[in-house]
């Protein structure tokens, strides 16, 4: 048996042993107060104690939950099968809740500035101009750019995909910060016209102030006129910037990823109440989330192995796989052991890093979507020119599980050696 498994193994018998005096505890509390003659203050008394029980509980089935989750992955993973989600991390709601919120906005009032949008709500863009007095000097409004990329949109009517309420910091590796009044739109992507043709396709992000609840206008789209499209080099002037030493450097959402928003503590828990108050996530997914990082927590406090898990063994230098694979062609995902020969010790394939997001999808079929030779560096603006390209792949995106549920929607890359082609490589 591999060390991680007897680690996850090890912590399940804790947790259910801890979970069966616990139960027995609440058992025998109950069983001791079910006479006759107590006094009020000892059933307030014995509320208490329950209560104080159950919390501690309560964790314990969750991570309990957690923990026989991450052996089930495993075995898939070392099957070489893939477990990724079938159904939408989103909970739209039905006409009854859609009616109470409705009524709970006109007895609170206009907030400008506000939407309090939720999944599946429908949303028109405002008008370009609109969204120009909206902005600072920086083309921005609390620190999220509005992008050159986001201009053809104005005007359209959209549903809302998800709340940002949180984001999660890789860039500069600061954790989770805090985002208000932010949300993703259905399959409104930046497709890199004005950075150079970058082609990372990140889901843009939308300030509730450039967006008008559809209800409230007439769906009909507006076109900018010449006056606002002779603004939109402004904001090119703003994305594409000298860097102070002859060369230049790109600003986007993704450079500023986390400006004006503060940090979170990644345990406070109120930020995961808000992703299942908001309908950022439903039930089902937001229990996996929640006992996954609970059964990680523990790991990590006794020195266990997290999951997911993998013990990267390429000798020296990293190998390359050439597939030269185009888009619409047909691949497989190889297994976390063929991976695993292919990464240095810091899990990198030629700088790549091979995240544990992707783990659930190895052994899956996707159909390539685009070959990456074009990104931004986040962390320096630059543009670079991939010299080891990467392919992004049909439907295939980060879901944040493993990452305090973090709300992106973002396309992963893969290095052409951690797939296969399934069937015969196209003429030419």
């Amino acid at each position: 048996m591999r060390d991680h498994r007897r680690s996850y193994l090890k912590t399940l018998v804790m947790v259910t042993a801890a979970l069966v005096v616990a139960v027995a505890a609440m058992g025998l509390l109950s069983a001791a107060t079910a006479g006759a003659g107590w006094p009020v203050w000892g059933r307030a008394l014995w509320v208490v104690a329950l209560l104080l029980l159950a919390i501690p509980s309560g964790a314990l089935l969750l991570i309990l939950t957690g923990g026989c989750i991450a052996l089930r992955r495993d075995t898939l993973e070392a099957q070489g099968k893939p477990y990724m989600p079938t159904g939408p991390r989103e909970s739209v709601p039905g006409p009854v809740l859609t009616l109470m919120r409705r009524a709970t906005r006109q007895l609170r009032g206009p907030r400008p500035g506000r939407l309090d949008l939720r999944p599946g709500e429908l949303v028109q863009v405002k008008s370009f101009e609109e969204i120009l007095d909206t902005l600072d000097e920086r083309g921005t409004l609390d620190g999220t750019p509005f992008m050159p990329e986001m201009v053809p949109f104005c005007g359209r009517t959209v549903r809302v995909f998800r709340r940002v309420e949180k984001l999660l910091d890789w860039v500069h590796k600061t954790g989770l910060h805090r985002v208000r009044d932010t949300v993703l739109l259905a399959d409104l992507r930046c497709d890199g016209s004005a950075h150079g043709g970058c082609q990372a396709n990140c889901h843009l992000r939308w300030k509730e102030a450039w967006l008008r609840r559809a209800s409230q206008v007439a769906l009909t789209p507006s076109i900018p006129s010449a006056s606002q499209r002779r603004l939109v080099p402004d904001l090119g002037r703003v994305a594409r910037q000298a860097d102070g030493a002859g060369g230049e450097r790109y600003v986007c959402q993704a450079t500023e990823l986390t400006a004006g928003a503060p940090p979170l503590r990644w345990g406070d828990p109120r930020h995961y109440l808000r992703d299942l108050l908001t309908g950022n996530v439903r039930p089902r997914p937001f229990v996996v989330g929640v006992s996954l990082a609970l059964f990680n927590a523990v790991q990590r406090k006794r020195g266990g192995a997290c999951f997911p898990a993998y013990t990267a063994r390429a000798p020296g230098t990293t190998p390359q796989g050439v597939l030269n694979l185009r888009a619409g062609e047909l691949v497989r995902v190889k297994t976390k052991e063929e991976i695993a020969l292919t990464l240095d010790a810091d899990g990198r394939n030629r700088g790549l890093r091979f995240d544990v997001e992707m783990l659930r999808f190895c052994g899956g079929q996707y159909r390539v979507q685009t070959r990456i030779e074009r990104l931004i560096i986040e962390r320096t603006g630059r543009l670079l020119e991939v010299k080891n390209p990467c392919i992004i792949l049909e439907g295939v995106m980060a879901t944040g599980e493993y990452n305090a549920l973090n709300p992106e929607n973002e396309s992963i890359f893969w290095r052409e050696i951690w797939l296969e082609r399934v069937g015969p490589a196209p003429a030419g």
